[in-house]
């Protein structure tokens, strides 16, 4: 008959009471009167850092600019084409070639055209001196300047005062923009009038427009040459759930994977109103894009993955967004000052691939726990595994003789 091992069974109950009187003191410890300890494996760092919110779309490069050149019948009879489809022409090159009919009616045209062009001319200059004139009131002084003028920092001007000021620039800009337009077009009248003064019945037209020819009608049909800008600019459209959150100025990144190229550039202009308004269909809004810089290999036609930055966070404390948590609130769990846990709630701004804007709560290089977080406590001490991977025991052994003797008696005396 087989002895009973009535001690190892007396032993393996005692485990199990031991095991089974702990979990319940654990489990209804509802003052945490006992002493919980966490054990932490994996950690992370917040940092300062840029977030961006963007916005992914889809565009294809066009000429910035296109120019139709026309012929009218009753001024002439056309000669010929100087110029063929694909030919780069810049201000003042020949385009085609008419005779006058009537000498006399033409000369009254072109003096009449040229007239009408001096006076644009001259009045978008003195809309250019009036608003180069025009002095933008000085930001009010503010309380924190003394009557022996302000301190050393810097004060950014209020926004009113230097949006006026971008406004002027721009309105400057676009005026003189204008204005080369028109002088170029009133060059081309001068000449076709001196050409009909000298000649008296062959007339050459100029272009007053550089750029490539793209279209050429051999029928002599309106318009008989198109020519297209060598600037590119990219154009597209969103969607209409997209169009609440895009406004004229905001930073693009543009990237054309068939190159392998990124380049940058600037919202120019997004339509206010549809292309095409349907009742069972999304609506579309047309927008362009300027070029930072246009790379040579770009040509019309291309497409451009692009990504419009709709918001940005610069300089901004960050997390992963999978050190944080969620309950009635954003909350995370820091390593505090006494080298405890402490469960903290954060108020968050910005997300950007699994980074996330820290507005209040933390700051840069507090430790948080990430894993496993059945255990985190608030308030607990905690262990976290020790990685020698990561530790330079190696240079442990490069120290000098001299400094491992004396750091070994240090030791040994601290004992």
């Amino acid at each position: 008959m087989a002895k009973k091992n009535y001690k190892g069974r007396i032993i393996g109950l005692l485990i199990v009471a031991f095991i089974t009187t702990n979990s319940l003191l654990i489990f209804f410890d509802d003052k945490e009167k006992v002493d919980r300890k966490s054990y932490i494996n994996e950690w992370s760092r917040t940092i300062t850092y840029d977030l961006f919110e963007k916005l992914h779309t889809r565009g294809v490069f066009t000429s910035e600019e296109s120019s139709p050149v026309y012929f009218n019948e009753e001024t002439g009879s056309f000669g010929e084409f100087l110029v063929k489809e694909g030919d780069s022409v810049s201000e003042g090159d020949d385009l085609y070639t008419y005779e006058v009919e009537n000498y006399y009616q033409q000369e009254a045209n072109l003096q009449g055209e040229k007239s009408r062009l001096e006076e644009e001319v001259g009045a978008i200059e003195d809309y250019i001196d009036e608003v180069e004139d025009y002095t933008i009131p000085d930001p009010p002084q503010s309380e924190n300047d003394s009557l022996f003028g302000s301190d050393d920092s810097e004060e950014t001007p209020p926004p009113s005062y230097v949006e006026t000021e971008f406004l002027k620039e721009e309105k400057i800009a676009e005026k003189e923009k204008e204005l080369a337009k028109q002088e170029a077009m009133l060059e081309m009248v001068e000449d076709q009038l001196d050409q009909l003064q000298d000649n008296g019945d062959q007339i050459t037209v100029t272009s007053s427009f550089s750029g490539t020819v793209t279209h050429i009608s051999e029928e002599l049909e309106a318009p008989l040459l198109t020519l297209e800008s060598r600037n590119l600019v990219l154009e597209g459209e969103l969607r209409e759930s997209e169009r609440k959150d895009i406004e004229e100025g905001m930073s693009a990144e543009i990237s054309v994977p068939d190159l392998d190229l990124e380049a940058t550039g600037t919202l120019e202009s997004v339509d206010e109103f549809p292309e095409d308004m349907k009742v069972h269909r999304s609506s579309r809004y047309p927008y362009s894009i300027s070029l930072d810089e246009v790379n040579e290999e770009l040509l019309p036609g291309y497409h451009a993955d692009v990504k419009l930055i709709t918001d940005e966070a610069l300089g901004v404390v960050t997390s992963l967004e999978t050190a944080l948590e969620t309950d009635e609130n954003l909350y995370a769990w820091v390593m505090n000052a006494e080298g405890l846990l402490e469960r903290r709630e954060i108020e968050s701004g910005l997300e950007e691939n699994g980074l996330v804007e820290i507005v209040s709560g933390l700051e840069e290089g507090e430790w948080l726990a990430i894993y496993p977080k059945d255990e985190f406590r608030d308030d607990a001490t905690f262990f976290t595994p020790l990685k020698i991977d990561e530790m330079p025991v190696q240079d442990l052994f490069k120290m000098e003789q001299k400094s491992m003797i004396t750091y070994g008696l240090l030791g040994i005396m601290s004992r």
